[in-house]
């Protein structure tokens, strides 16, 4: 049994959580991408939602307890507005920015949108009588084919750097390739930031083609690109290594060889 002075403070917490619009009492928003959408997933979500620039979303509720209007509300940090206030004697009213790229469902208050770029915020319907919880929506650009950047033709020795560039949308993940497998990072393949692949002490080997792979939330993509590697000199001369032994005849002559470099950063 909780104590006498507890009782008034318990019953008004319980009643906050119980206020229409709360978060333990609002209804949940449903929301899925609508085919045609080539760069998100089209299962409904509850809660959250991940789609592309371009792509049109529908926003459904449950049903609510409604007085003489509804409206669906945005949200985005301390910003918040109107999308669309629907009374029941007249016509929807819609906000400039959302004009020609809005449906609403006067039947069942939801709302399908064409998305933009600005688009990923928080969602609700809300009345005088109750309001869902917010919905989390987040917009991606799909991503542009990449380019890379660099030289074609490297001399043996030299150092090479090849560039991955996004001119659209934002990538999340890189990673390289080549001649169709993955490239992982040694003393002579490093990346930098993984969307600028370096090659130090370029070898013949090291010919081919490379390809940069990037991808986010609603898309993947990739390009190729080919590198030649050739010799310092067309023409190879025969080198003549002469060892003198003055003195007493040695047994036995070793020659070697130093292969191993320091490791160095690619410049």
């Amino acid at each position: 049994m909780f104590p006498v002075p507890l009782l008034p403070f318990l019953l008004s917490l319980l009643l906050l959580l119980l206020a229409p619009g709360s978060a333990a009492a609002g209804p949940g928003i449903t929301a899925r991408t609508l085919a045609p959408c080539y760069s998100a997933d089209l299962s409904p979500a509850s809660g959250r939602l991940v789609s592309a620039v371009g792509c049109t979303v529908l926003l459904t509720v449950p049903r609510l307890r409604v007085g003489r209007a509804v409206s669906w509300e945005y949200r985005a940090g301390v910003e918040q507005g109107v999308i669309l206030r629907y009374a029941f004697d007249r016509p929807p009213s819609t906000a400039r920015p959302y004009e020609n790229r809005t449906r609403f469902n006067e039947t069942n208050f939801s709302l399908q949108m064409v998305l933009r770029r600005g688009d990923g915020r928080l969602y609700r319907l809300s009345s005088e009588e109750e309001a869902t919880d917010w919905f989390q929506l987040y917009v991606v650009e799909p991503l542009s084919e990449p380019e890379i950047v660099g030289n074609s033709s490297v001399k043996a020795g030299d150092d090479t750097k090849l560039v991955c560039n996004v001119l659209k949308g934002k990538a999340d993940l890189y990673w390289w390739k080549k001649n169709g497998k993955l490239l992982l990072g040694s003393d002579r393949i490093q990346f930098e930031d993984n969307s600028t692949l370096c090659i130090v002490r370029v070898s013949m080997r090291d010919s081919g083609y490379y390809a940069c792979v990037v991808r986010n939330a609603v898309s993947q993509n990739e390009t190729s690109f080919l590198l030649h590697v050739h010799h310092s000199a067309n023409v190879v001369l025969p080198v003549v290594l002469a060892c003198v032994v003055v003195g007493c005849l040695a047994g036995i002559f070793v020659w070697c060889r130093k292969t191993e470099q320091p490791f160095r950063l690619c410049r």
